[in-house]
């Protein structure tokens, strides 16, 4: 398995994809676009995606229902500004693994990787 990680400013998030990797042990490919996003998911569903807020052409939600339409055994986690409540408000019945701040770190990363194996 690996991880998909979505999102137009792969630089910025070098150091959350790093710890991610390194703490589930899968390889994080990263994709520039929903639609880049689902082509992968359809061609061999990854474990995880991650959503970057500000892909060219999905909004992280809309994306995250498409991706449960393609494979529903794929978990997701969204990078998102909105508060936790607003998220857990608008994302419930998605099953989304988390919400990451929108400059997620390597900390993120550790503990997305910490939730995953939990599941």
């Amino acid at each position: 398995m690996s991880i998909v990680l979505a999102t137009a400013r792969p630089d910025a998030l070098a150091g959350f994809s790093k710890a991610l990797a390194e703490g589930t042990g899968q390889a994080v490919e990263t994709v520039p676009s929903g639609g880049a996003t689902l082509e992968r998911v359809a061609a061999n569903p990854p474990a995880l995606v991650v959503i970057d807020e500000g892909l060219p052409d999905h909004k992280p939600l809309d994306l995250v229902r498409e991706v449960m339409m393609v494979s529903a055994m794929t978990l997701t986690a969204v990078v998102t500004a909105m508060s936790e409540e607003e998220f857990h408000e608008e994302a419930e019945g998605y099953g989304v693994l988390m919400p990451l701040p929108m400059d997620p770190v390597a900390a993120d990363g550790l503990e997305l990787a910490k939730r995953m194996s939990g599941i």
